[in-house]
């Protein structure tokens, strides 16, 4: 069984690099990172792009699991980051999680339209052996949560005739 990952979004794209959403590969080059804050999750997000802890890197590596490699990562802080409180300290090792399976071929990481991250129940409980409280799981056989904000931005995108 696969289950949708959500995890913390801790920050975002970092000036300098080069990214298009509307182009594949989105992302040429290394990623850049940049951390706003941080509530202590040894994964992160954002834009269709993970990045996980030293610590967490070395499990999976490991590991017996399936559908990932590690890229380049550039990461910073914003200015305000060192004056924002942090649960624990600030991991001085983060890498790039780049789900590479299929879930034709059954790996335990697999992309799903660009941004979905679904896991299977062993890397599930491989993650839940580390810090992700800021995290939440649903079903990949669900459809994906969707704020009530977010239903009414696309809703608005569709009657303008783009595409969403």
């Amino acid at each position: 069984m696969y289950h949708r990952f959500e995890a913390e979004v801790a920050g975002g794209l970092g000036p300098g690099i080069d990214y298009n959403g509307r182009r594949d590969p989105a992302l040429i080059g290394p990623l850049h990172y940049e951390f706003a804050g941080w509530l202590g999750d040894d994964i992160v997000t954002t834009s269709g792009f993970w990045l996980v802890t030293g610590e967490l890197a070395e499990a999976l590596r490991a590991s017996d699991l399936t559908g990932f490699e590690f890229a380049e990562v550039v990461v910073t802080k914003e200015a305000q980051f060192d004056m924002l409180p942090t649960p624990r300290p600030f991991p001085a090792v983060w890498e790039r999680l780049v789900p590479t399976g299929t879930r034709d071929a059954g790996a335990d990481l697999v992309l799903e339209s660009r941004v979905d991250l679904l896991v299977s129940d062993a890397a599930l409980a491989l993650l839940q052996s580390f810090q992700i409280t800021e995290a939440f799981t649903t079903s990949a056989d669900e459809p994906p949560f969707q704020s009530d904000i977010m239903a009414a931005f696309l809703q608005q995108q569709r009657a303008k005739g783009n595409a969403v």
